[in-house]
């Protein structure tokens, strides 16, 4: 698989090897499709990832409410960040600068209101 140049979103590069996959879907706030041995496929939230060795697995909350499996590590062979970040732009400074924006409309709305009336 190509390694591609967005590295918020689309499979992982293979030279990165399944612990440092794994790690990035934990970490990405949206939905991952794992592809597995046996040519299945499984998307979804990657919330946990757990044990060492033969026992370490990964949790993975299903679509549309459907519960979560665990997957164990030998099963999987690559990992992509395939669903929208769910998190993206919404960076403390984005709402930050949303709020800010908010608050001067806001009291340009007051003033012009309150020259209306003659208050100001």
């Amino acid at each position: 698989m190509e390694e591609n140049p967005n590295p918020s979103e689309g499979a992982f590069p293979p030279s990165g090897g399944l612990a440092e996959q794994i790690e990035r879907a934990f970490h990405y706030r949206g939905d991952v499709t794992l592809r597995l041995a046996g040519e299945r496929s499984l998307s979804g939230y990657l919330f946990n990832r757990s044990g060492d060795g033969e026992d370490a697995s990964v949790q993975v909350m299903l679509p549309d409410g459907q519960g979560s499996v665990s997957i164990p590590y030998r099963e999987i062979q690559e990992i992509a960040l395939s669903g929208a970040d769910a998190a993206d732009g919404k960076s403390f400074e984005a709402w930050k600068a949303k709020k800010n924006g908010e608050q001067k409309k806001e009291a340009e709305q007051i003033a012009t209101e309150m020259l209306r009336q003659g208050l100001l």
